[in-house]
């Protein structure tokens, strides 16, 4: 299921809708990207990415990230 993840406001947002996605946002996007919710993020999404984790372990972590960021996040998309 997407994410919805909101950067500067309603009208400036990214969509994750696999493990990659997340892990390219964590790495892209993220202006913090040495905390350690951040590092479990990525480390997480890469072994869900090598079918090693599940991909909900992955995307929980990748919110629970995003959450101690301070980012909003919906789980809802609407275009």
């Amino acid at each position: 299921m997407p994410i919805t993840v909101f950067l500067d406001g309603p009208r400036t947002f990214h969509i994750v809708s696999s493990v990659s996605d997340a892990s390219d946002f964590l790495f892209d996007n993220w202006s913090e990207n040495d905390s350690e919710k951040w590092s479990a993020a990525m480390n997480i999404c890469h072994l869900a990415a090598d079918g090693m984790v599940e991909r909900e372990v992955a995307r929980a972590a990748f919110l629970e990230a995003a959450d101690a960021a301070g980012m909003r996040v919906s789980a809802i998309v609407t275009l």
